[in-house]
């Protein structure tokens, strides 16, 4: 955790020669991470069997990673550092933000000294160390809030899991990785776990080979290019005019990690992601037939919007069923608390029923205090956190149900709920607040936390591991994750200068959430009733989706499609993979049965491991090189 968490924000933004940690239900650092560890063990295990880690153990350390470590780059700690500096360091007599959002900030969330703003962008002057101090004081009022919110989730995470795991059964997908990477042996090497198939070599191999001639490119520019990440298959479409002008956007992507889980998950999932996709750009074009184009401001409804609101009101009324589902757990937790009922010991279970409920009144509690010294509206903060467990429970049975690997929205973060409310009905600090919560919390849900606690608690409970020790893991790890990552990340940041590092995370993200700031501050909006129609309409169709899913049989689509369909992960990531993998696994099904397909499975999990661990090889070595060069 320690060396992730100090490591990554070098070779992620600095030498960008690899996304350490990643993104998405399964993070690369973690699944790296695991077979370095199993690899070393297998070297212990040989020569001092004593010291050898146990599958227990290696799982442990995997949960631990895999709850935690989302927040050092799409779980918020980059957007901390950025929405804390950018609206002082950007304010300019042009836009005025010094007396349209200073005012509202609050003093305790400001560094007190102008110039380690200026340091954060610009680096730091010569013999001139980092201010530690200047940070201390916002980065613990953050660090604090993040722990509430983590703590929250854990606990409803906790009051759901028994019921989600063995009362409903949900298959989790992404957690066969680890589960293939460590084996059944107690004490895991690479021979005993999948990698000593060779039906998973097979797989690996298409990754592997894919990624080897890209990264020999950098050094023979005469190899072919076969980079196939966002290719613009509708640029065929440019020029044409509406509707068909509207297809522009299209592109093709294939990444093996996605491919294989597509090929690992229920083919009612892939077909649905890639069919609602489709069923998306569909009512784009009839849009587009009356003359009304996507992002058209001039017309009475803009239709990107008015379809990412309905996929809102998807998101909340799966969220309300999903609960509904689950009242008897949640009420035995509750009387338990109360101490109206008996606790049932279970040992596996991360948290008793009584704690979690205590837990996620104590953080609630807390936040709503935290909100209150911010000075904005109770109720509004109460809407907003509402919103955010609403994505965070349907987010996470996305990912535990049906194996979502980038969880995503077409509306993100405090948007939908600024413009369902109205900014009018909201305070200046309300507006300013809720930015700020959305940006480090809600605005990229790719790694929001509460699927991946679901993921470690399936894999926990699989591998019979006492739950109290993931819950006290899992403490630990944030702590060690947020001194180190910050550390980390300052000392970077400080030394070379926000300013000539990627726009994301840091620069993009200050111009998005001040932008989105800026505008509702200046000119602030009633609610607008046409999206609320299109949350009302999105939750009636999710609820008639969900009905046909669950009573007729033969209904062959998941309706976890329809929530995602606009996102910009489903049209960017997951629609190719996801048409792919359900080609392949429904042909395998249906010519070759059940026993081809299982014999075949290895393949699938070779092609996720093998993505993960290709770039972490050139990635390394790339480094070295860099490191050379520089120490020349």
């Amino acid at each position: 955790m320690a060396v992730l968490s100090f490591v990554n924000p070098y070779v992620s933004w600095l030498t960008e020669s690899w996304w350490l940690v990643g993104a998405g239900s399964i993070l690369h650092g973690t699944v790296v991470a695991l077979v370095v560890l199993v690899a070393a063990n297998g070297a212990l295990v040989r020569c001092w069997p004593a010291a050898a880690l146990t599958r227990a153990e290696l799982l442990l350390t995997y949960g631990m990673m895999m709850v935690t470590l989302g927040f050092l780059t799409q779980g918020g700690m980059p957007y901390i550092l950025s929405i804390t500096t950018y609206p002082f360091y950007m304010a300019t007599p042009s836009n005025d933000w010094q007396h349209l959002i200073w005012p509202h900030f609050p003093n305790w969330l400001q560094l007190p000294d102008v110039n380690a703003v200026e340091w954060f962008w610009e680096g730091l002057p010569e013999g001139v160390g980092v201010p530690w101090g200047a940070w201390l004081g916002p980065l613990v009022a953050y660090s604090t809030f993040a722990l509430a919110v983590m703590v929250g989730m854990y606990c409803l995470s906790s009051l759901l899991s028994k019921d989600w795991i063995e009362r409903q059964r949900l298959t989790f997908p992404v957690v066969e990785v680890p589960t293939a990477i460590t084996g059944d042996e107690r004490l895991p090497t690479l021979g005993t776990s999948l990698l000593s198939n060779k039906v998973f070599w097979v797989g690996a191999a298409i990754p592997a080979v894919h990624g080897i001639l890209l990264w020999l490119r950098r050094f023979y520019p005469a190899l072919p290019d076969l980079w196939l990440y966002r290719i613009p298959i509708g640029r065929a479409f440019a020029g044409m005019g509406l509707p068909w002008s509207t297809l522009e956007t299209v592109h093709f992507s294939m990444m093996f990690e996605v491919l294989g889980v597509m090929c690992l998950i229920p083919t009612e999932v892939s077909l649905s992601i890639w069919l609602f996709y489709f069923l998306h750009k569909i009512q784009l074009l009839v849009w587009a037939s009356f003359g009304v184009a996507p992002g058209q401001s001039n017309a009475f409804v803009n239709p990107d919007q008015f379809i990412g609101f309905m996929e809102i009101g998807g998101f909340v009324a799966l969220s309300a069923f999903l609960l509904y589902e689950s009242r008897r757990a949640l009420k035995r937790g509750l009387l338990c608390a109360l101490g109206r009922t008996r606790e049932d010991p279970d040992p596996l279970a991360p948290l008793s029923g009584r704690a979690a409920v205590i837990g996620l009144t104590a953080s609630s509690a807390f936040m709503l205090w935290y909100a209150s010294r911010t000075g904005m509206q109770l109720w509004s903060f109460v809407i907003l956190m509402a919103y955010f467990y609403a994505v965070a429970v349907a987010g996470a049975r996305l990912v535990g149900a049906s194996g979502v690997m980038y969880l995503d929205q077409g509306v993100r973060g405090c948007a939908g709920v600024v413009q369902v409310l109205g900014a009018r009905t909201l305070s200046p600090v309300s507006v300013v607040m809720y930015s700020l919560f959305s940006a480090v919390h809600m605005q990229d849900p790719m790694n929001m936390a509460m699927p991946q606690m679901m993921n470690s608690f399936k894999l926990t409970r699989a591998a019979r591991i006492r739950g109290t020790l993931l819950s006290l893991g899992a403490l630990l790890a944030f702590f060690v994750m947020i001194v180190f990552g910050l550390a980390g990340m300052l000392k970077m940041v400080h030394v070379h200068g926000a300013t000539t590092l990627p726009d994301w995370p840091f620069t993009d993200w200050g111009r998005w959430t001040f932008g989105e700031m800026d505008t509702n501050l200046r000119d602030p909006q009633g609610g607008d009733n046409w999206l609320r129609l299109a949350v009302v309409l999105g939750s009636v169709i999710m609820g008639g989706l969900t009905w046909l899913h669950l009573s007729l049989a033969s209904w062959p689509v998941s309706p976890v499609g329809f929530i995602i369909a606009s996102s910009w992960a489903v049209e960017n990531i997951l629609w190719s993979p996801a048409l792919l993998g359900w080609l392949i696994t429904a042909l395998l099904k249906r010519y070759g049965g059940l026993r081809l397909y299982r014999q075949v499975r290895p393949a699938f999990l070779g092609l996720v491991i093998s993505a993960f661990l290709t770039p972490a090889i050139t990635g390394a070595i790339d480094t070295l090189i860099d490191y050379r060069e520089m120490m020349r």
